[in-house]
């Protein structure tokens, strides 16, 4: 135990080490300087920073619809304070997605949801996640050969190669249910060198709870993740907008998808230091200046990242004291009805 605890602080710091170095270094490792950066973030006004903040807010809200049809009774409201919540407990701790689940578990418990219900709206959420950023990775990749130069097109073909591959695999495995049980028990050996593992089972459970669930409610999730995808492409379009830094839109959209790739792997909280250096580098890789794209899709992450932090911790603060006001409740219930 005590090991574990230890090894979980020195990831901790290390991680939170590594983070802060990636930030403070970034606008070198473009070609730019903090003083640059500053000055153009400058220039935005408060007029346009409520108009940034009505476009996340509605992206978020359009994730909600998302988020709903995938726990069937759950409300709009309600999925916005899970997305919320877990996302500000997954960017703030090392590998903290799995607190963020947490949480959101025992949020959907006090509400009334079963484990199994969880189960299902977890693994729906997450496929949808991963489809949608494969997704975007995708048409970027196919528009690479028309926007862009051939040695481009031959250097994110390496760095894309996964995707295909990955779509093939999740197709695969919903759409033949001997795929999933034989996936499923090839896991199974390569895991069992080390530890028991039922994913032959367990593998084709879950294909059939994902395909229930989004059998009932793939229009909503359909509409409420193209809604969501294209907020953000408007958010970080608006973003170098009103700082005045001129991107065309093809760029901006390779962009997104370059962020959508490197939030897979969160290496840091909430991928944070990475995405920054990687998305910007390759903004600049597609000729934009320096100073400009590091400012702008900082603009951004701001958003996208932090704002989601004191938000959901607002909400966060907000579930448990309605949580403790109904233990208080019940406890006065009792004590009257004893």
């Amino acid at each position: 135990m005590a090991k574990a605890y230890w090894l979980r602080v020195v990831t901790s710091l290390l991680s939170g080490l590594g983070t802060a170095a990636l930030v403070v270094f970034l606008p070198r490792a473009v070609g730019a300087t903090w003083a640059e950066v500053g000055s153009i973030l400058g220039r935005i006004s408060a007029g346009a920073l409520v108009a940034l903040a009505i476009l996340w807010i509605a992206g978020l809200w359009a994730h909600s619809f998302v988020l709903a049809a995938s726990l069937p009774g759950l409300t709009k409201r309600r999925g916005l304070t899970l997305s919320l919540t877990g996302s500000a407990v997954a960017s703030v701790l090392p590998l903290g997605g799995a607190a963020g689940t947490g949480l959101n578990f025992a949020m959907v418990r006090r509400w009334g949801f079963s484990q199994g219900a969880f189960g299902g709206f977890l693994a729906v959420t997450t496929l949808l996640n991963i489809v949608s950023k494969l997704g975007v990775i995708a048409v970027a990749l196919a528009m690479i050969p028309i926007l862009h130069s051939a040695r481009a097109f031959g250097s994110a073909s390496l760095l894309f190669l996964p995707v295909p591959v990955a779509v093939v695999a999740v197709v695969w495995i919903l759409a033949d249910q001997n795929a999933a049980t034989a996936v499923g028990g090839a896991f199974d050996k390569l895991i069992g060198l080390f530890r028991p593992s039922w994913l032959a089972h367990r593998i084709p459970e879950l294909r059939r709870s994902i395909l229930r669930v989004l059998h009932a409610g793939w229009r909503p999730m359909t509409g409420g993740m193209l809604a969501y995808l294209a907020l953000q492409l408007a958010l970080l379009w608006l973003c170098f907008h009103v700082l005045g830094v001129s991107l065309g839109l093809p760029v901006l959209f390779t962009a997104l998808a370059v962020e959508r790739l490197l939030t897979l792997v969160p290496i840091t909280p909430g991928a944070a230091g990475v995405v920054e250096v990687g998305t910007i580098a390759a903004l600049v890789a597609l000729g934009g200046a320096p100073a400009g794209v590091a400012a702008g899709f900082l603009l951004f992450r701001g958003f996208t990242y932090l704002m989601e932090i004191p938000v959901g911790g607002v909400l966060l603060v907000g579930w448990l004291g309605s949580q403790h006001r109904v233990r208080r409740n019940a406890a006065d219930l009792g004590a009257v009805s004893g």
